[in-house]
């Protein structure tokens, strides 16, 4: 899960970009170290196609998808699709919001 975060008293050095005090970006849970940032709140999950490869690579890592041979972001997508078609849930249904939401696929 990745969380948007801003930075509190000393730059902070993440992903390969450098953020100021004050400014805000997203970081992932096992990430988190609230003496450089503070948790604003949970970062708002892009769709499947506004993702990168990387991205999709790491949702399926995350969700237990096996990407088999594809390795371009269609192939990907493909193999995503079926798995989440396959394994439908219905996650509006969770109270509160409980419960882990995948993106949208449009």
């Amino acid at each position: 899960m990745k969380y948007l975060v801003e930075v509190l008293n000393v730059p902070v050095r993440y992903d390969g970009q450098r953020y100021l005090p004050g400014d805000e970006f997203e970081m992932k849970e096992n990430h988190l170290n609230e003496s450089l940032v503070t948790v604003i709140g949970e970062a708002i999950p892009l769709t499947f196609n506004e993702m990168k490869v990387p991205e999709l690579k790491e949702y399926a890592v995350e969700h237990g998808i096996d990407l088999g041979d594809a390795k371009k972001k269609d192939e990907i997508l493909e193999v995503i699709q079926k798995f989440e078609e396959a394994n439908k849930t219905d996650y509006n249904n969770f109270p509160d919001g409980e419960g882990e939401q995948s993106p949208p696929l449009e």
